[in-house]
C-alpha cells in the first residue's frame, strides 16, 4: 500500500509538472496573458492608477465624486471557525475615502458560490473593522476620560464601508444581467445598509463589441474578457489602460509571472479537477465494489431483493445483473 501511495504521488509530480510545461508552451505563443486567471488578473489591476480607474468605472464616479488614490493592502486575512481559516483575496485595497475593496477574480463556478461571497466577505468586513478600530483607538491610554469613552462608545459597532466586487466567468443564475448590484434588504426592498454591498459581473454575459464601448467599466470588462484569446487590444486613447495591456504582454513578463501564471492555471483548471477526479473516481469505485460484494453474499443466502437494496442501496437493475453473473457459473 505504502508503494502504491509513492507511486500514485510520483505519478501526480510528474502529471504536474507535464503539464506545468505543457502550458508555459502554449503561453510564450499568445500575445497576452489571460486576466481571468490569478497572476495576470493582479498584474493587470492591482497597480494604483489601474485599480482607481476600475473602482471608478465599477462605481459609476465622475467629477470631484472620482476615488482619487487607493491603498493595495495585504490579501491575506485569517479567521478561527474553530480551526483558522486562511482567506487569501485577490486585491484588497482601501480608497482615500475610506472605502473597503475586496476585487475577486473567479474562473471556475465553485460549489456554494454565493455561500462562499457571503463567507468571504464576513472575513473581509471584520479585518476590515479590525483595521478601522486599530486606526482610531490605538494608543488610547487606559485612563479616559469621559469624553473619550463616550467616543468609543458611540463607534463600538461602526463599520467601514465594504465593498465585494466579483468578476465570473460563469453564469451567474441569480441575475439576468451581466452586473449585478446586491444589498441586504427586507421584504419590502428597503436596504438595511448602504455600507455593505456586491457587484457580481457575469462575463458571459457582457457581449458588447469594441465599437460598443462607451464607459470605463465597458473598458475593463472588455478586456479582462478578450485578453486572454485576443491578437490586440484597443487601449481606447487611455494611458492607464494602455500601461495595464503592457503589464499582461506575454514578451514583457518576467519569468517569475509567466510561472506564477502557469502554476495558477495549470493547478485551478486542470490539476484541481484531476485529483478530485482521481480521488472522487477511487472512492466511488471502492463503494461500488463493497455494494458488489455485499448484494453477492445476500443473493448467495437468497435475501429478498428489497432488503439487499435497502443494504447495498443498488438499483435494481444493478442487482438483477449481479444474479445473472452468478446464474451464468
Amino acid at each position: 500500500m505504502a508503494n502504491e501511495t509513492i507511486k500514485n504521488e510520483t505519478f501526480l509530480g510528474d502529471t504536474r509538472e507535464f503539464c506545468e510545461r505543457q502550458k508555459l508552451e502554449e503561453i510564450k505563443k499568445q500575445k497576452y496573458l489571460d486576466p481571468l486567471y490569478d497572476a495576470a488578473f493582479k498584474a493587470f489591476l492591482s497597480d494604483e492608477q489601474a485599480l482607481v480607474s476600475f473602482l471608478n468605472g465599477v462605481f459609476h464616479l465622475g467629477g470631484d465624486n472620482k476615488i482619487k488614490s487607493v491603498t493595495v493592502k495585504n490579501t491575506e486575512i485569517n479567521i478561527i471557525f474553530p480551526q483558522v481559516k486562511t482567506f487569501r483575496l485577490d486585491i484588497r485595497a482601501k480608497t482615500a475615502n475610506g472605502f473597503c475593496i475586496n476585487v475577486e477574480m473567479q474562473k471556475a463556478k465553485p460549489l456554494h458560490f454565493v455561500e462562499r461571497v457571503l463567507l468571504q466577505h464576513s472575513a473581509f468586513l471584520l479585518q476590515s473593522k479590525y483595521e478601522l478600530d486599530q486606526e482610531t483607538f490605538a494608543g488610547q491610554s487606559t485612563n479616559l476620560s469621559d469624553a473619550e469613552r463616550a467616543e468609543r462608545e458611540s463607534r463600538r459597532y461602526e463599520i467601514p464601508p465594504t465593498f465585494a466586487i466579483w468578476i465570473c466567468d460563469f453564469a451567474i443564475q441569480q441575475q439576468d444581467d451581466y452586473r449585478g448590484t446586491w444589498a441586504i434588504r427586507n421584504d419590502k426592498g428597503l436596504t438595511i445598509s448602504d455600507k455593505v454591498k456586491y457587484i457580481i459581473y457575469d462575463l458571459t454575459r457582457f457581449d458588447r463589441s469594441e465599437e460598443q464601448v462607451e464607459t470605463d467599466e465597458d473598458r475593463w470588462l472588455f478586456l479582462l474578457k478578450h485578453a486572454g484569446s485576443a491578437l490586440s487590444l484597443p487601449d481606447f486613447g487611455d494611458e492607464t489602460i494602455a500601461k495595464a495591456i503592457h503589464r499582461i504582454l506575454v514578451d514583457n513578463a518576467s519569468e517569475t509571472l509567466l510561472r506564477e501564471q502557469v502554476k495558477s492555471m495549470v493547478l485551478t483548471e486542470e490539476e484541481q479537477d484531476y485529483l478530485a477526479w482521481i480521488k472522487m473516481k477511487g472512492v466511488n469505485l471502492g463503494a461500488d465494489k463493497k455494494a458488489r460484494e455485499m448484494a453477492t453474499k445476500m443473493l448467495l443466502k437468497n435475501e429478498p431483493i428489497g432488503k439487499i437494496i435497502e443494504y447495498t442501496e443498488l438499483s435494481e437493475a444493478d442487482i438483477g445483473a449481479i444474479k445473472s453473473e452468478i446464474d451464468q457459473k
